[in-house]
């Protein structure tokens, strides 16, 4: 039954622990099943289905604004972007909020999680994660790109910078972004929070530096 089930949740008790060895979940008591469903199974649900969502959005968004570039670019191989931009975006620019906060986000106090049962039923009629927001998340991508690269695009369309100084312009554009975007549906703020949101943005502002102080870039200087 437990190797059927889409989760598995094993009793330790007086009749073995082989549930307990083929399972996902163990518990010792029944009683603890009721806080594991009602409270943490909630929670569970509301971040992974955020955290899908805001992932879809947070790589669309740098790939679509990478797209616009491309178009004015006459699909050439011309790049805005070094390479260390592109891998540091994923890898240190924005993960760590979104680590954060699809561990510790909570939309809802554990007291109301147990008062009112009928919260568990959000998970099964999809309410977090459907096609419907997920299109309307595309949707909202798609034109928070289209800003995200005009907007810089046409203020320094008539002045002498350069398109790596553009590129780096866009990069910190689209991290300040996604992170202030995820810093509006936050439910629940607490310090590692607000140290993983503004220090990413920080960060990403250190790292420009640091990249463009090395000669061998093309941004340099």
């Amino acid at each position: 039954m437990i190797q059927m089930a889409d989760v598995g949740v094993g009793i330790c008790g007086q009749e073995g622990r082989q549930a307990v060895m083929a399972s996902d979940f163990a518990m010792g008591q029944f009683c603890f099943l009721k806080r594991l469903l009602l409270v943490h199974g909630h929670w569970n649900y509301q971040r992974m289905a955020y955290m899908i969502l805001y992932n879809f959005y947070r790589n669309a968004v740098f790939v679509l604004m990478l797209f616009w570039y491309i178009l004015h670019t006459a699909y050439s191989a011309t790049l805005a972007l070094t390479d260390w931009s592109s891998v540091f975006y994923s890898l240190i620019y924005t993960s760590v909020p979104t680590v954060v906060v699809g561990i510790l986000d909570k939309d809802l106090s554990h007291n109301t999680l147990l008062y009112y049962p009928r919260l568990y039923e959000a998970g099964l009629r999809n309410e977090g994660y459907n096609m419907t927001l997920f299109w309307i998340t595309m949707l909202d991508t798609l034109w928070q790109s289209l800003v995200l690269f005009y907007v810089p695009f046409f203020t320094y369309n008539i002045s002498t910078m350069d398109i790596w100084s553009m590129g780096s312009l866009w990069t910190i554009a689209v991290v300040i972004l996604v992170n202030i975007h995820l810093a509006m549906d936050i439910q629940r703020w607490v310090l590692i929070t607000h140290l993983a949101i503004w220090g990413s943005i920080a960060a990403t502002f250190l790292c420009m530096v640091l990249i463009d102080s090395i000669p061998i870039f093309p941004n340099y200087g």
